[in-house]
Parts: C-alpha cells; sequence; structure tokens
C-alpha cells in the first residue's frame, strides 16, 4: 500500500475530524440526562451535537475506500454514507432554526412563555429536516440511475458534480441567514442596554451566546466561502499537490473550529457547566448560614455528589 500526497492530507484530515467527537457525545448525553437542558432551544443544540457527531464520521468511509485503492459499488456508498452527510447538512439548517428561536423569544416575550416544548421542539426540528430530506432524495434518484457503477464515495459521486456545487451554495446561503439573526439580536442587546431595559444577567446570557456563535458562524463561513471557491475552479491553475494542500487546510479549520463550539458552550452556559459538573459526580455546594449563640457561623465546602437535584432555570 503506497501513500501518496493526497492520501497522506485525506488521513491527516480523518484524524483532525474525530478530535471533536467526545465533546459533542458528552454534550448530547448532558442535554438528554438534565431536566434544565430540555427547553426547545437547548434540545436543538442537543441534536445540533448529534449532527455534528454525523458530520465527523463521514469521511471515514471514503478514507476506507481511498487508502485501500478499491472502488465499491454506488448503492453501498449511499448505504454507508447518506446518513452521516445528511446529518452534516442539518448542521446549517438546524442554526437557522436555532437563531429563529432566539430571535422570536427576544422580540416577543410570549413566544417564550407560551410554546410548549413538546410541540415546538418537533416542529422547529421538522422544517430544519427537510434540507436534509431533500440530500437523501436527490441520492435516492442518483443511485436509482446507476446502482452498480463503481466510484470512490466522494459527494459527488452521490449527488453529481453540480449538485454538490448546489448544496454547497445552499448552506452558505443558510449561513449568512444565521448571521444576520444574530446581528439583528446583537442590535437588539445594544439598544435595550442603552435604554437600560436590560440587566447583568441577560447581558452576560447574550455575550455567551455572541461568543459561541461566533464561533460557530464565522468557522463554517470560513469553510463554505473556501469549498464554493473550490467548486468554481478559482485554484484549479494551481498543481494538483497544492490543491490537495489547500482542501487539507481548509477542512482542518472547519474540523477544529466546529470542535471549539463544546468547551467555548461549557464555559459560557452556567446550565452546561453545571451539568457537566454533575456528570462527571463534581459540584459546587454552599451549607446554610447557622447561628450560634447570636454568632453566625459560615461553612463552604466543595464535595463530589450526584444526588442533589438540578435547579430548573428559565
Amino acid at each position: 500500500m503506497t501513500f501518496d500526497l493526497q492520501k497522506i492530507a485525506f488521513t491527516i484530515n480523518t484524524i483532525v475530524d474525530q478530535i471533536g467527537i467526545p465533546g459533542f457525545l458528552i454534550l448530547a448525553y448532558v442535554t438528554i440526562k438534565f431536566k434544565t437542558l430540555n427547553g426547545t432551544c437547548h434540545r436543538l443544540i442537543g441534536i445540533y451535537a448529534i449532527c455534528c457527531v454525523l458530520a465527523k464520521i463521514q469521511i471515514i468511509p471514503t478514507w476506507l475506500v481511498m487508502i485501500t485503492n478499491i472502488q465499491i459499488p454506488l448503492w453501498l456508498c449511499a448505504l454507508t454514507d447518506t446518513l452521516p452527510i445528511a446529518g452534516s447538512f442539518n448542521i446549517y439548517s438546524l442554526m437557522v432554526m436555532i437563531a429563529i428561536d432566539r430571535i422570536l423569544s427576544m422580540f416577543f416575550p410570549i413566544w417564550y412563555s407560551v410554546r410548549g416544548d413538546s410541540f415546538h421542539t418537533p416542529l422547529m426540528y421538522g422544517i430544519s429536516s427537510l434540507f436534509p430530506l431533500a440530500f437523501i432524495t436527490t441520492v435516492i434518484i442518483t443511485t436509482a440511475q446507476g446502482p452498480t457503477r463503481l466510484n470512490l464515495c466522494y459527494l459527488s459521486d452521490l449527488i453529481t458534480a453540480q449538485g454538490e456545487t448546489n448544496f454547497h451554495a445552499a448552506c452558505l446561503v443558510f449561513n449568512w441567514i444565521t448571521l444576520a439573526c444574530y446581528i439583528i439580536m446583537i442590535a437588539k442587546v445594544v439598544w435595550d442596554r442603552k435604554k437600560g431595559l436590560i440587566n447583568a444577567g441577560r447581558m452576560a446570557l447574550f455575550k455567551s451566546i455572541a461568543i459561541i456563535m461566533g464561533i460557530q458562524i464565522f468557522g463554517w463561513m470560513f469553510s463554505l466561502t473556501a469549498y464554493n471557491l473550490v467548486d468554481n475552479g478559482v485554484f484549479s491553475n494551481f498543481s494538483s499537490d497544492t490543491q490537495t494542500l489547500i482542501n487539507l487546510g481548509i477542512n482542518c479549520v472547519s474540523s477544529l473550529s466546529s470542535t471549539c463550539e463544546v468547551p467555548a458552550l461549557f464555559l459560557s452556559s452556567s446550565e452546561h457547566r453545571k451539568a457537566l459538573f454533575k456528570t462527571f459526580g463534581y459540584e459546587k455546594k454552599s451549607t446554610p448560614v447557622m447561628v450560634v449563640n447570636r454568632n453566625i457561623m459560615v461553612s463552604t465546602q466543595i464535595m463530589a455528589t450526584s444526588q442533589v437535584a438540578p435547579i430548573r432555570v428559565g
């Protein structure tokens, strides 16, 4: 088995992609386990984490085909890769729905107070799932036209080169819509702050959202813009090795930026941070103030516990 530059670059990309999987799995786990994270927005973030895991494992079948120098029937490629790739496309439509949920909560407080999580979560995720369903439909149509055709299991094999370009363009549009939503949110926060309509707690919340969304949106936007440049042949005049290195850089930056979302979320969100501490059995607890003979005795300790009921927030 010989390794040329393309195989080495693809192997590096595959390894880098797997780095973020444990973090997203933990995020999905705490979202499912703790009631404080069972709101509509939190649930959508949990689904987003699962989609990110799918996005990171989608490269594995293609990598196996590449390093073994074999080609497989299109139907087998569709069977192994369709769901992970659909999950990766679902990321972009989910980002839009999460942003819309935040916008509605900010401008129409009644949305936050009257929505039922058991109804609105399936509704909003159902809307976001239309995009990956469009991808699955395209794969079925393409595969039906030549199910036994041998290929390397690239995305263009599943949906044609033009289809790949179209889906990348759609993802970029979703990214711009998400960015526009958060720009509106930031403008609203600045306006409310000038008018004295926002307290320190809400300000801290929106700062944490801005940090997370900054990493998320601009990381994905960088990669999507770069992918569209590649799709449109901007780098076609470069040598094959140079194009391989450019693609490696794009993929690694995209993967590492998405990996950074999880620690940013746990650092900026108190609910997620508390859930993480409880998951690993560590929680900060203060004992009540004790008054003895009019002398106030305060004792504070940090203890490992997993038996304290989570505090409902929001």
